[in-house]
């Protein structure tokens, strides 16, 4: 017994083969540390990878909502998606990174910031997707490890997910979109989202107002006339600094081909371009051509599309009547009724000049013309356009389309209007001394310049509506 004691105190004095089991722990510990460093960093970029991935698959899917009905809308989402993240994380290396079930369509609530996917038999109109890219070791492979294996831990499962909303810009709506300079005389008011841009430049007098929400814009290359202080300065315009800011935009809506465009769209019916409720389902697509010595708005009926005609050749296949002492005239009258009339439901398409008044009011209707004068559409003092009792819900608003320009005299009033016009637009006031002109929802898209005289209030729909012309969609990351 004794000697066994004296072993055993033995063995525990004897230090032989310390420093082995020493280093073996400090081998432990290093391979702990640098796998923290070199193992963790390498599962820190491959999620990069996996984020850059989520990103522009969901914006690859995004760009698709819109395009098909609900049925077949997360197909095609998916297609768009998974070709994008092939081509980033190639599936030879990666896996799959992006399975099918982690492509979701839905909706976006920016208020309360949450997604909610789109369920079968919904009718809403999706707004967002979400894609969630991983390196799970089940259909791609997982981050494996070199370091930290060696003490247990063989591989990192890393995953990412991006969600794009898809909307229509503030200055899509409501607001004056001018590809040359916008220049407008004292005390204009701009009020709610309204957007005022000129990409050839702002010109201001003093005593233009900018509430909160309202932007005033232009292009780097632009300039602020007469002086920079009138895009500076508050005391000058009151709300400009807040509304002020540089931004290229440029204007193809109001290029002559882009309306070229849309006059053909509207003479065979179509509702690819053009969406509004002014071509119902029931129009047919055959047009009732007028000659312009025969045009009575009186004698308008819903739900047709008229031709009217000033010359033989302006607009192909228009089928022109002989006019005598009238074949030269290049203008219809689109009002001098005999008593106020409202015209509504209609689509109306000519070569000529158009003369408004204010005895017809137009509502739910577009009026397009492939006349390139100055003028092409015009109105003498107190031309109403739209419908004021609709605060801008469908049924009430009117598209003027134009290949050259337009110009309106004192009193001119719109409600939910859409101008395109290829040349410059020109806005009488009402007096110096009178009430501000009100338009409400007025959206103007012109590839001249705009002049505006003393005292309009432009003012946004309280229920904005998307414009009906070749509609913008912005997508962007929310999640």
């Amino acid at each position: 017994m004794h000697k066994i004691i004296e072993k055993t105190k033995r063995f525990i004095r004897n230090e032989d083969g310390i420093a082995t089991a020493w280093s073996i722990g400090w081998l432990i510990l290093c391979f702990s540390i640098a796998g923290l460093s070199i193992d963790v960093t390498n599962a820190w970029k491959v999620k990069q990878f996996l984020q850059s991935t989520a990103d522009v698959s969901a914006h690859a899917g995004g760009l698709v909502l819109g395009s098909v009905n609900n049925e077949g809308i997360q197909a095609a989402v998916a297609i768009e998606a998974n070709k994008l993240a092939t081509i980033n994380m190639n599936q030879s290396r990666y896996g799959d990174v992006l399975v099918n079930s982690d492509i979701i369509v839905g909706f976006w609530d920016g208020d309360t910031k949450i997604f909610t996917e789109l369920e079968v038999g919904d009718t809403d109109i999706p707004n967002a997707v979400r894609a969630i890219t991983r390196q799970d070791g089940i259909a791609s492979s997982s981050v494996g490890t070199f370091f930290l294996r060696f003490v247990g831990f063989d591989a990192f499962t890393v995953a990412a997910s991006a969600t794009v909303e898809k909307f229509v810009s503030m200055c899509e709506t409501d607001g004056i979109i001018s590809a040359g300079v916008v220049e407008m005389s004292t005390t204009q008011k701009f009020w709610g989202n309204f957007c005022v841009h000129g990409q050839g430049g702002l010109k201001m007098s003093q005593s233009n107002e900018w509430n909160d929400e309202t932007i005033a814009s232009m292009s780097t290359s632009g300039t602020c006339d007469p002086d920079v202080d009138r895009c500076t300065d508050d005391d000058t315009n009151p709300g400009i600094v807040r509304a002020f800011r540089y931004y290229n935009r440029p204007n193809t809506k109001a290029t002559p081909e882009s309306i070229a465009g849309y006059i053909g769209a509207l003479q065979i019916g179509s509702r690819d371009v053009i969406s509004t409720d002014v071509i119902p389902d029931g129009v047919v697509v055959n047009t009732t051509f007028v000659d312009q010595k025969d045009f009575d708005v009186t004698t308008l009926v819903a739900n047709t599309i008229y031709t009217v005609s000033c010359s033989n050749d302006a607009i192909p296949g228009v089928r022109d009547a002989l006019r005598g002492n009238d074949r030269n005239k290049t203008s219809v009258e689109m009002g001098n009724a005999a008593a106020h009339t409202t015209v509504s439901n209609v689509v109306i398409i000519s070569d000529c000049v158009l003369n408004f008044d204010d005895t017809v009011t137009y509502q739910d209707a577009i009026i397009a013309t492939t006349s390139t004068n100055a003028n092409s559409i015009n109105g003498s003092s107190g031309v109403s356009f739209g419908n004021a009792a609709k605060s801008c819900a469908p049924g009430g608003d009117v598209i003027l389309i134009s290949q050259g320009g337009a110009g309106f005299a004192a009193k001119w009033e719109s409600y939910d209007l859409e101008m395109v016009v290829a040349g410059d637009v020109s806005l009488a006031s009402r007096s110096s001394s009178g009430d501000p002109i009100v338009h409400t929802g007025t959206n103007i898209y012109n590839g001249g310049d705009v002049k505006l005289t003393t005292k309009h209030e432009f003012v946004s729909c309280p229920n904005p509506q998307d414009p009906s012309l070749d509609l913008k969609y912005t997508l962007r990351y929310v999640e």
